[in-house]
């Protein structure tokens, strides 16, 4: 029987570390993203806080992604096709402007310059996490939030244009909020890593395992 617990401490040890370490580099998870794409407007569609967020009627389109936010591209046409988006990882895709995620994908995030002329690109961007340290890169601003909406509080605020740099910040476990502008042009980057909520589930099932191995050889001692 004693040799029996500590073989199924060892199991649930191994499964639950393997699979929880394996999550934090392979997790695919899902956010739900606000966009507003069209004119640059100064101190508004350039600036990525929530206190600067547009109004809802200059909404572009909202939907699902799943995947990691890893977005990046250096190609003149800068669109959020060449961001990273596609028409698989994009779900409940809705816009009155822009009726398919085909036109979506070859819209232009934004264009060289910081005028009135000039086109650029405000996104929200909502999820769930675990907790624990978080780290953005991003060309250009970015800030990121514990919570949504009116009760969301700042792990770090970033938002003002920028060549490509990263901000760290402890995340809450629970609903966060990662504001993002790309403006004057590419390159456009937004990179983010935190560990996901089953992630950490199964990492904690790998230590209590790893804890009624060490209580059975101490209890054998």
């Amino acid at each position: 029987m004693k040799k029996t617990i500590f073989v199924l401490g060892m199991v649930v040890a191994l499964i639950g570390l393997t699979m929880g370490l394996s999550g934090v580099a392979n997790a695919d998870p899902s956010f739900s993203i606000t966009v507003y794409n069209g004119t640059y407007q100064s101190g508004v569609t350039d600036v990525a806080t929530l206190a600067n967020m547009p109004p809802s009627a200059l909404i572009t389109a909202t939907f699902t992604y799943t995947g990691s936010i890893n977005f990046s591209t250096s190609n003149v046409n800068n669109t959020f096709g060449d961001f990273g988006f596609t028409t698989t990882n994009i779900t409940g895709y809705s816009s009155s402007s822009v009726p398919t995620v085909a036109n979506f994908l070859n819209l232009t995030m934004s264009t060289p310059g910081e005028t009135g002329g000039a086109t650029n690109t405000y996104m929200v961007i909502t999820g769930t996490t675990g907790g624990g340290l978080a780290t953005v890169l991003h060309d250009d601003g970015a800030s990121l939030y514990n919570g949504t909406g009116a009760a969301a509080t700042a792990v770090f605020e970033s938002g003002n244009p920028t060549v490509e740099i990263p901000n760290s910040g402890n995340l809450l476990p629970g609903d966060f909020t990662l504001v993002y502008v790309e403006s004057n042009g590419a390159p456009s980057v937004l990179e983010m890593s935190v560990p996901e909520p089953s992630t950490l589930l199964l990492f904690g099932v790998g230590l209590l395992g790893l804890g009624v191995i060490g209580l059975r050889r101490k209890q054998e001692a």
